[in-house]
Parts: structure tokens; C-alpha cells; sequence
């Protein structure tokens, strides 16, 4: 019995530790800023010449670019040009995000409050996407 709980201790403390908190806003530049729940940098987002959203580090390394193909479906790109995502609207008015294989990763759809559900390809909630007081997007994942 002892042992159970404290396995059970330490998957809930382990689980709780990797899951991270991440805030969206926008910095002077206009750029899309993600932030950690210690304001730590993640990632910043901007436009490029093409006109694609390219994500990059704190250090200015490229993270991955998002465009749009001829479908209008945004194609994210890894930092050699392969393709690792596309995201398409479905029959409900859901985002769904695919792999490059075609394997459905992940569907972000509208809650009744307006916050933005982000669920598996099973239906369970991953996490949501909610909006604080100073209007920043922050995603918070789901704790089991």
C-alpha cells in the first residue's frame, strides 16, 4: 500500500511538472510573443518577406514556418522545409491540425464560453486556450 502511494505521488508531481503554462502576446514590435508561467521567453512569432509566420527562438534560431498552401490550409514546416503539420477547417467550423501523414493530431474547437478546446483525436481535452485580464491568449493544458 505504501509503495502505490508513493508511485501515485510521484506521477502526479511528475505530470504537474512537465505541464507548462504558456501566455501569447504581442511585443512592441507587433511580433507574437510566447511567454512560460515565469515570463520566460519561449518563442517569438513574425512575418516574413513571403509573408509567412515563422516562430523563432530566444536566441533567433528558426523554430518552424507556417504558410498557407493552395487550399488556403496552414502548412507548418520544420526548419529544412519538411512538412510536420496541416490545419484545416472541418464540416463544424473546427480547426483540425493533421500530420504529414494525414493522421488527425489534434482539433482545436469553441467551448460555450468562447474559449478555444484543444482536444485528441479521441475526443479528450488536451487543454484550452483562454484570454486574461490584459486580453493575452494563455494556454492552460489539462492535469490528470
Amino acid at each position: 500500500m505504501k509503495k502505490l502511494l508513493f508511485v501515485l505521488a510521484f506521477a502526479l508531481i511528475s505530470t504537474v511538472s512537465y505541464s507548462q503554462k504558456l501566455t501569447y502576446s504581442k511585443n512592441y514590435n507587433g511580433d507574437t510573443v510566447a511567454k512560460d508561467q515565469y515570463g520566460n521567453v519561449v518563442a517569438t512569432g513574425s512575418k516574413n518577406y513571403n509573408g509567412d509566420f515563422v516562430w523563432k527562438d530566444q536566441y533567433g534560431n528558426v523554430i518552424k514556418t507556417e504558410s498557407r498552401n493552395y487550399n488556403g490550409d496552414k502548412v507548418t514546416k520544420d526548419i529544412y522545409g519538411n512538412t510536420k503539420s496541416t490545419q484545416s477547417t472541418n464540416y463544424n467550423g473546427d480547426e483540425v491540425v493533421k500530420d504529414q501523414y494525414g493522421n488527425v493530431k489534434y482539433t482545436l474547437s469553441k467551448d460555450y464560453n468562447g474559449n478555444i478546446v484543444k482536444k485528441d483525436p479521441y475526443g479528450n481535452v488536451l487543454g484550452t486556450y483562454k484570454k486574461d485580464y490584459n486580453g493575452n491568449m494563455v494556454y492552460y493544458p489539462n492535469s490528470y
